[in-house]
């Protein structure tokens, strides 16, 4: 009978006896685990039957992943303090990272698809552990498997497979490309051919449905798809030697701050866990050495180029609609001071409420205005008062990041939008931006004179409901006249000026 005859891949390659098999000792430990009468010695002796599969379980059991509190030292008691249910699974995972399942397509990077099967592994582990009621081998198991039809299709169709290849060097995404030439993704290959293995319907369940749209929120019991599909996309940030793409990192950092609601400095040390136990095993399966990259660096660069490319994008919406950059900047820019104007105050002020509703992390509106300013305009005249005006923006835009807006909200009255920004960040700008133009001198004829501002600290994150424009406006202002009545040239929060907050926390 033709191959022909075969329409899907799986089909063909199973007629042309070109579909990989799991290694035997995976099979074997599978079938053991069905049977109810099994005991734990039978587990052990067919897994001590493979020396390279002894040896990677029980390194991987006296891994600080694991955390055991004393050494393993046989397979029965790796067998004992891991369990059954992770025996079976991470017996299939370790098999199957061999050299001896290799793909045929010489063009297929096989140490490159490892580094990132691991990453998936670690990452979706971690998430599991920390988020989920979700067993964690399962989903080291289900990430490490993730991308096992990408395996699959390169091991059995190495011709067809690079031409795949070719459409993604050109630019087509994988998923697409693999559709165009095989007429099937390797996600969707991938679970048939761990269906076709006979492989536990958990584990092919969760990589069937691992591209599943979520939407911009997570499902309401978090699962093994779920765990799967947020530990793809965080892992290009973890690929030092590959530089994640504009839109990886926007994903990635959508994630992180809106379906994990994690703050930077939490997300700092669980990524730093993951490169830990990226680290600790990636030898055990002769994977390529854990990156150099700092993971911080590449997440502050996320957040940096996120807010960068929608600036951009805001500014090529505008330029198409007055399709004349000269107009732009008038329209948006204070003529007098150079920072942003009050209708790009809100604008900006909108689009982060709005992003509220999606998840897109808080944000912190500071108001200041420049103390007895009248005083300084009757005694030195308007040109002074100008010259204050510019010196002040230039004062507070120095003490800001380049993420934050600086206005001109109206007359001596100025307001920051700070996104991404937690309480502490919060607080951080308030004092910088109060110190920043106390410390600057505005020279007058013969004499010095000394500013400074009273500032009101507003946060969305204070609200029990997505708070309006217009009642995030009004708390901050009622705060920077709490700091008038307190003497002025300081800040107030919640009700509290500067000296009654507690500075530890919002120490630069």
């Amino acid at each position: 009978m033709p191959v022909e005859l075969a329409t899907d891949p799986l089909s063909r390659l199973k007629a042309a006896r070109r579909l990989p098999s799991p290694p035997g000792i995976a099979i074997r430990v599978l079938n053991l685990c069905r049977r109810e009468d099994t005991e734990i010695q039978d587990i052990a002796d067919t897994i001590m039957s493979d020396p390279a599969i002894s040896a990677r379980l029980l390194k991987y059991a006296n891994s600080s992943m694991i955390g055991v509190t004393r050494p393993v030292t046989s397979i029965r008691d790796a067998v004992l303090r891991l369990g059954l249910r992770t025996v079976k699974v991470t017996a299939l995972g370790f098999s199957l990272a061999s050299p001896d399942f290799a793909p045929r397509c010489p063009h297929f990077n096989l140490s490159q698809f490892w580094e990132d099967s691991f990453l998936t592994a670690v990452t979706a582990r971690r998430l599991a552990g920390q988020f989920y009621n979700s067993n964690r081998e399962e989903a080291f198991t289900t990430g490490l498997l993730a991308q096992i039809g990408r395996l699959a299709l390169a091991h059995g169709l190495p011709e067809e497979y690079r031409s795949v290849l070719q459409l993604v060097e050109a630019g087509v995404p994988l998923p697409e490309a693999e559709r165009q030439v095989l007429g099937v993704d390797h996600v969707q290959f991938g679970a048939d051919a761990l269906a076709d293995w006979q492989l536990p319907s958990l584990l092919v369940e969760a990589i069937a449905h691992q591209q599943d749209e979520f939407g911009n929120e997570p499902p309401a019991e978090p699962c093994l798809p779920w765990l799967t599909y947020v530990a793809r996309r965080l892992t290009p940030l973890f690929t030092g030697d590959r530089t994640p793409s504009a839109p990886a990192r926007a994903e990635a950092r959508r994630i992180v701050e809106g379906d994990l609601k994690l703050d930077e400095r939490t997300w700092q040390r669980i990524a730093q866990e993951i490169k830990s136990n990226y680290e600790d095993v990636a030898p055990l399966f002769d994977v390529g050495p854990a990156t150099e990259v700092d993971i911080f660096d590449l997440y502050a660069e996320a957040q940096e180029e996120v807010a960068r490319v929608g600036m951009v994008a805001q500014l090529e919406r505008a330029r198409a609609l007055e399709d004349n950059k000269v107009l732009l900047h008038r329209a948006t820019t204070d003529a007098l001071t150079g920072v942003a104007n009050r209708a790009r105050f809100d604008e900006r002020i909108a689009e982060l409420v709005a992003g509220l509703r999606r998840h897109h992390g808080h944000f912190a509106l500071v108001l200041f205005d420049i103390d007895h300013f009248k005083r300084f305009n009757d005694a030195h005249g308007h040109e002074v008062g100008d010259l204050i005006l510019k010196h002040v923006a230039q004062a507070a835009r120095a003490a800001l990041r380049e993420v934050d807006l600086l206005a001109r909200y109206g007359g001596e009255e100025f307001a920051v939008l700070s996104p991404c920004t937690d309480r502490r960040g919060a607080c951080v700008v308030a004092i910088r931006v109060c110190k920043s133009v106390e410390r600057m001198r505005v020279d007058s004829h013969d004499r010095q004179l000394q500013v400074t501002v009273s500032a009101g600290l507003a946060l969305s994150s204070d609200y029990d409901q997505i708070p309006s424009v217009e009642g995030l406006v009004a708390d901050a202002d009622r705060q920077l006249y709490l700091s008038k009545r307190a003497g002025r040239n300081t800040w107030s929060y919640l009700g509290r000026t500067a000296s009654k907050v507690t500075l530890a926390a919002a120490a630069p």
